[in-house]
């Protein structure tokens, strides 16, 4: 493969004009939308849900808009018949892309982080979700490299970096998003890592800032009575973006409306 082919060269529509006019759309009419090859952190508050719902809807987006793409989607906080409710809540209709093999879960909920027995004199296997991580994204790669296919993919919490204890081992955590970097800059394509704020040691936190190629952050304030979600986009590496603060907000019709703030 030629550099003049390489998937970093591509750039991504979120399907979600307002966004896409954050990342480039004013400045370009060729590099805008999310550049290939992007870890995307997806950041908010715990007590949101908005934050993975953004992923999930980008996640179909992407899909939608590119025909030879595949969807990888990583579950680790609830089964996938929760995930699927989700989806349909919105009218965010998989089925089709499930039946077509063009959608994939990949179960890590139930993968806990424990040992099992080996059959052979080796002793125990460490079991772990990082192990079940890297082989999808090598997966990926070799679809990519094999059938030309354009993988898009959303790890839903990174909260199971805890419960492997993996946060608390920074060496360790920084080598494995070394790992998983050089993969994604090969496949291309568009990955979200969905991490609640406050979760994980200040540090690890810190590490998966720093990798991610970009960072769009979700804040909540109360405002009367009600809950006002904002979205920013912090940081977006390879193409010229504005991190103007906007509203977004649930909604049955389009799934999720984003808006300026100064709308009004």
């Amino acid at each position: 493969m030629t550099d003049n082919n390489q998937p970093t060269d591509i750039y991504y529509s979120t399907g979600e004009t307002i966004l896409d006019q954050k990342l480039g759309g004013r400045f370009s009419d060729e590099k805008k939308g999310i550049p290939g090859g992007s870890i995307v952190l997806v950041y908010g508050p715990p007590e949101s849900n908005l934050s993975t719902l953004f992923a999930q809807k980008m996640l179909l987006n992407l899909l939608e808009e590119n025909p030879n793409s595949r969807a990888y989607y990583m579950h680790s906080s609830r089964p996938q018949h929760v995930i699927i409710k989700e989806f349909h809540a919105y009218n965010w209709h998989i089925d089709k892309f499930q039946q077509t093999n063009r959608w994939n879960f990949i179960d890590m909920w139930d993968i806990t982080s424990s040992h099992v027995a080996s059959s052979s004199k080796i002793g125990k296997i460490d079991i772990r979700r990082k192990t079940y991580l890297k082989q999808a994204f090598k997966k990926m790669e070799e679809d990519y490299k094999t059938n030309g296919t354009t993988c898009f993919s959303v790890i839903d919490n990174l909260l199971w970096l805890k419960e492997d204890e993996f946060d608390t081992h920074a060496s360790k955590l920084l080598d494995f998003f070394k790992e998983l970097t050089d993969i994604i800059v090969n496949v291309g394509g568009v990955h979200f890592f969905v991490l609640p704020k406050g979760i994980l040691v200040e540090i690890a936190q810190n590490i998966i800032i720093s990798m991610a190629n970009g960072i769009i952050e979700f804040s909540r304030e109360i405002i009367g009575n009600k809950n006002q979600d904002r979205i920013s986009i912090v940081k977006m590496m390879g193409v010229s973006y504005e991190s103007e603060v906007l509203d977004i907000t649930p909604d049955q019709t389009v799934g999720l409306r984003i808006e300026s703030t100064g709308k009004l």
